[in-house]
């Protein structure tokens, strides 16, 4: 039998017998297409139309944020770190977006963290990044896109809010 057939047909066993589990693209908070609210699975609203109407900003200095995942790839040079939930079991390759990673690393660091705690890291780090934030009408789109991304994580399994 033919050399390449052989592995050919070793690669198509191993395939077809071994639990494969899929890698789910985190969606990337610049692009997500949000809906009017953002709600986690068991129905609890996180965002709303307004501020007013979102409660994890007028929660913001009463929540807490922890980790649910776990990571599996070990580069940590990688702009898209592969994680699994450890609420669902997915496995997500997340975005190229590093507030979307530092938002999971300081909340890794500092476990039982506030939402506002992690948006004044975020604001402080984007602005010593040469972003100005003397503008209100900037710095508040930036803290919302910092609430949505949190939002994201924990609809997605990655981090969880105790209330």
């Amino acid at each position: 039998m033919n050399y390449h057939l052989n592995i050919k047909m070793f690669i198509f066993s191993i395939s077809k017998n071994k639990n494969m589990e899929q890698i789910v693209d985190f969606p990337d908070p610049a692009d997500y297409k949000y809906p009017e609210e953002l709600r986690l699975p068991d129905g609890t609203l996180l965002m709303g139309k307004t501020i007013g109407e979102s409660p994890l900003i007028m929660n913001r200095k009463k929540w807490r944020l922890y980790i649910t995942y776990e990571r599996l790839d070990n580069d940590p040079n990688n702009p898209r770190p592969i994680v699994r939930s450890t609420q669902t079991g997915v496995i997500y390759r997340l975005p190229n977006d590093s507030i979307t990673n530092s938002i999971l690393g300081y909340i890794k660091r500092n476990p039982g963290c506030t939402p506002e705690e992690v948006m004044g890291v975020i604001l402080a780090w984007v602005q010593s990044e040469g972003v100005d934030l003397s503008n209100e009408d900037r710095m508040f789109t930036w803290a919302l896109y910092v609430y949505d991304a949190i939002s994201l994580l924990a609809i997605y399994g990655l981090i969880r809010i105790e209330k």
